[in-house]
C-alpha cells in the first residue's frame, strides 16, 4: 500500500496531468474549429472524441457543438455543421482561432460536487418507490393505485427518459 505522502505525490501529479490534458485539449478544440471554418474539415475531432475516453465528453461535445462548426453523430464521428459555418463571419480559421482564445475554455464551469448528487437517476427513483411499496406491503398496509392507466402512462414515460438517458 501507498504511504499518505506517496498518495500526495500521485495526486500532485494527476492535478498537473488533469490541467495539461484540460489545456491541451482546449489547444485542439480552437484550432481545430478554425480549419472547420477554413476547410470544412472536422475528423479531428473524431479522432479527439476517439482519444478521450474518460474525459467530461459531453462537456467537450457541447462546447465543439457552440463554437466548432462540427456535430456529434450517433456512429462517434463528426459532419461539419453547414449551417454554423456558412452563417459564422470570420476572415479566416486564424480568426476563430483568436476568437476561441477569448471564451471561456471547454472545462470551464464544470459541475461542483453538490450539482453532481443533485442530477435525477430515473433508476435511482425506481428503486426507492419498489423499496417503498415493499416495505409498505411487508408492514401490512395496502397499497392502492387509483387511476392505474395514468400511472402506466408514467412508467411508459419513464422508461422513455431512461431510454433517451442512457
Amino acid at each position: 500500500m501507498l504511504t499518505i505522502k506517496e498518495l500526495n505525490s500521485k495526486v500532485s501529479g494527476i492535478r498537473k496531468s488533469a490541467k495539461s490534458l484540460r489545456d491541451n485539449i482546449q489547444i485542439v478544440l480552437t484550432h481545430a474549429a478554425g480549419h472547420a471554418y477554413e476547410h470544412g474539415d472536422v475528423t479531428i475531432f473524431t479522432k479527439l472524441y476517439d482519444a478521450t475516453s474518460g474525459v467530461n465528453r459531453k462537456r467537450m461535445v457541447k462546447y465543439i457543438h457552440d463554437n466548432c462548426f462540427a456535430k456529434l453523430q450517433k456512429d462517434g464521428t463528426f459532419k461539419v455543421n453547414k449551417t454554423a459555418r456558412k452563417d459564422a463571419t470570420f476572415d479566416s480559421g486564424d480568426d476563430v482561432v483568436a476568437y476561441l482564445n477569448t471564451v471561456n475554455a471547454w472545462y470551464v464551469g464544470e459541475e461542483t460536487a453538490s450539482q453532481i448528487l443533485k442530477d435525477l437517476d430515473i433508476n435511482q427513483l425506481a428503486v426507492i418507490l419498489a423499496k417503498k411499496i415493499s416495505d409498505a406491503e411487508e408492514k401490512g398496509q395496502t397499497v392502492t393505485d387509483k387511476d392505474p392507466q395514468a400511472t402506466a402512462q408514467i412508467f411508459d414515460m419513464l422508461a422513455e427518459r431512461s431510454r433517451r438517458a442512457a
